[in-house]
């Protein structure tokens, strides 16, 4: 491997001091002079007709300046392949939490007072929640006039089912016909919020041109003000977003929410206005995992050949389809595991409910599939009488094989990472102890790279800034300070990463689906290899040598051998700017590549306790392919901490739901781990090269996650010999099914 001074090492983030002594600035914390404060009235109804509205009462309290409902704002539908959406309910509400009105006060308490004024009077409709049942031909409509809806014209839609597609490949009741075993089961899997620590909030102002600017905590500034201009029917040049700093988003900080509201407050007052949510509102208007049901039918030979498999799984997406692709028909294709199995056929369905539309959450759709189809490896093996170990690595995807899932190439040894895993966490040498057990989980992600651009410059002091329109959610800034140490040479401290605005900074994509370090860590290498090359070309005339014969230390240009002719960065610049064609500034580009396939394999050792049902996690090793660790020291902490959220994904959290309303909104009675439900976690990092990424590194945000509950499933199953086939784990469930099973 090759040898590095800036990547590859361990290097606390660049932004820690100012995030630790609150001098970071989140979107609450910004103020403007005449500013108000915005407040949202909820749907306290899953779905309902709006007879009447008064906001008659809330217009006449003291302090209040703008009262707004559906009238107030643009009448066309937005939202991602299908334009379902408004930004207040019209004529109808589909969820508890849909926005009817919004006001703006002087102060946040006669804002909520105002809320409380407005009347409205509804017309209770059913409510339909289970999305298989909500995908039958005869089925309550969601969306009564779903057909006129502008939308992707390859998207498969039918009354609720608003995308979806099927994967086929070899002959699958011939595949059974020649099974010795076929099993068949059920899963199903609950909705979830992130729950970031720091709920959505956001300011506009509106100045006299009609400009519009946007503070808001979003995971993509530049995503944010593509969909705000087409709710606005705007030009980009009108839409200005600055992206604050953000207190976690695993997702659910992407599509537009207080924003448009925001806007539209700002402009009826001509006053800067803050909407800041609580966490009640959060949790009613924001946009969660989505539940699902997995049904698998798997034919193997006695041997444990997987020889066919049909699956169907049905998400519910919520009342809109906020999606800008094809979720169910992305998603299918992963209904194989990391397997290879000759004969397949997968339908899946992404289908309109009453409740939050549903969005991106950390690895969007896989801890769901992996739940299910891991759930259903173990209970193969157990029909089959056979170690959960071998059959894996009997049937692992290995490179050329034909997979639904993407290329392998760059991939590592399936196999061998199921091997490490077993070895790390004592799979047969550790003894277990009665009422403990010891479960495994292999599960992949694939990630990519989207188009990308950075600028980078050389400073008059020598130092390096860096200006980029991508949201540091993970560390990335880090990550892109180190790639510019790399290149340019000159220490890390001397670098600098600022987050421009979109009218100043070049084009970024969303930081999500672990694919930052990949699309901007490529074009800020392209970047800084440039301005290196300018650098040298300086250096050379400068000192009358080859450029060959040229080497960087420490923002020094030197010739190699004789340290004593050399000349420093702040020359350099002095030099370029005033007769080499001006200050040293490079922008540059990158197009999007190709998703890599990451494998990741966790191992989970509980204990339970057969008379309560309690679930105690003893270790998880969480064994992944990284490709190259950029900085270890945040790939480590992305591992440990998406295998902690998995483990409340697995455990505990749950959005529950009684008569369409949510039930626990509220972190009190929505539990999350909190660090006395975290076991030690063995983090184990291997690196094999992706071939078009700098580096060779692989996103690493997404696959922590994926596996955890398959793994807690499986370890629950070993402890004993029940079978819990939802999510989550629950102590309710698993004492229910130890009775059941005495019964």
């Amino acid at each position: 491997m090759a040898s590095h001074t800036a990547v590859g090492q361990r290097v606390t983030r660049i932004d820690a001091a100012d995030r630790v002594t609150g001098r970071a600035r989140y979107a609450d914390d910004f103020r403007l002079p005449g500013m108000l404060y915005g407040k949202l009235l909820l749907s306290p109804l899953p779905h309902a007709r709006i007879r009447r509205i008064d906001t008659s009462r809330a217009e006449r309290l003291a302090g209040v300046k703008a009262v707004i409902t559906a009238q107030d704002a643009p009448e066309h539908r937005f939202g991602g392949l299908i334009k379902d959406r408004l930004i207040f309910a019209r004529e109808k509400v589909r969820y508890a939490g849909e926005p009817i009105a919004a006001v703006a006060a002087v102060d946040e308490a006669t804002a909520e007072e105002a809320i409380h004024l407005i009347a409205v009077e509804y017309e209770e409709l059913p409510v339909i929640l289970d999305p298989q049942k909500a995908a039958a031909p005869d089925a309550l409509l969601v969306h009564e006039e779903w057909e006129t809806y502008l939308a992707d014209p390859d998207l498969p839609r039918r009354g609720n089912i608003c995308n979806g597609g099927e994967v086929r490949f070899g002959d699958v009741e011939q595949g059974f016909r020649e099974a010795d075993l076929i099993v068949e089961e059920r899963y199903e899997t609950q909705m979830a919020h992130q729950a970031y620590i720091e709920p959505h909030a956001a300011m506009a102002a509106v100045d006299p041109s009609g400009k519009i600017t946007v503070w808001s905590t979003t995971q993509g500034q530049f995503p944010l003000r593509d969909a705000l201009a087409e709710i606005f029917a705007l030009p980009h040049t009108r839409i200005k977003v600055i992206g604050t700093e953000i207190g976690g988003g695993f997702g659910g900080k992407i599509a537009p929410t207080i924003e448009p509201v925001c806007i539209l407050l700002s402009q009826k007052t001509g006053r800067p206005v803050k909407i800041t949510m609580d966490r009640e509102e959060d949790f009613l208007d924001t946009t969660p995992r989505r539940p699902c049901i997995v049904e698998l039918k798997t034919g193997v030979k006695r041997d444990g050949t997987l020889l066919a498999r049909e699956a169907r799984i049905y998400f519910a997406t919520g009342a809109y389809a906020i999606g800008r692709y094809n979720f169910a028909g992305n998603v299918c294709r992963r209904l194989s595991g990391p397997y290879y199995i000759p004969n397949v056929h997968f339908s899946g369905y992404s289908v309109y409910t009453n409740q939050q539309p549903c969005g991106a959450f950390r690895a969007p759709g896989s801890p769901q599939v992996t739940f299910a189809c891991e759930s259903h490896m173990e209970s193969i093996a157990a029909h089959l009488g056979m170690d959960p170990i071998q059959l894996r690595k009997k049937n692992a995807l290995r490179k050329g094989q034909q997979t639904a899932i993407g290329s392998l190439d760059d991939s590592a040894d399936l196999v061998a990472l199921i091997d490490r895993a077993v070895e790390e966490s004592g799979w047969y040498s550790k003894p277990l102890a009665p009422n403990q057990g010891r479960g495994i989980a292999c599960s992949f992600w694939t990630s990519s790279a989207q188009a990308g651009s950075n600028t980078v410059k050389l400073n008059q002091d020598g130092t390096v800034a860096v200006t980029t329109g991508s949201i540091d959610l993970t560390g990335t800034h880090t990550t892109l300070a180190q790639i510019v140490s790399e290149e340019v040479g000159v220490d890390l401290q001397q670098v600098s990463v600022t987050t421009a605005d979109t009218d100043v900074a070049p084009v970024a994509p969303v930081s999500a689906g672990s694919n930052i370090t990949r699309s901007m860590g490529a074009s800020v290498k392209l970047a800084a290899e440039t301005l290196r090359q300018k650098l040298l070309e300086l250096a050379a005339d400068h000192l009358e040598a080859n450029v060959h014969d040229l080497e960087i230390r420490k923002g020094e240009v030197y010739v190699k051998g004789v340290p004593e002719r050399g000349v420093s960065f702040k020359t350099l610049y002095n030099l370029a700017a005033t007769s080499r064609g001006g200050p040293p500034v490079v922008t540059a580009s990158t197009t999007p590549q190709a998703p890599t396939v990451n494998f990741t394999i966790q191992v989970a050792t509980v204990e339970v306790d057969p008379e309560t049902g309690a679930v105690k996690v003893l270790d998880l090793v969480v064994v992944q392919d990284v490709g190259f660790a950029i900085n270890p020291l945040s790939v480590q902490g992305q591992m440990e901490g998406g295998a902690t959220q998995g483990l409340g994904y697995g455990l505990m959290e749950q959005m529950i739901f009684l008569n369409g309303k949510l039930s626990n909104p509220h972190l009190l009675d929505y539990k999350i781990p909190s660090a006395l439900d975290v076991p030690p976690i063995k983090t184990v990092m291997v690196e094999e090269p992706a071939s078009r990424s700098p580096y060779g590194a692989k996103g690493v945000g997404e696959p922590p996650i994926v596996a955890t509950a398959a793994a807690l499933a499986n370890a629950i199953y070993q402890a004993t010999g029940v079978r819990i086939s939802s999510l989550p784990l629950t102590p309710e469930k698993i004492l229910q099914a130890l009775q059941a099973r005495k019964e």
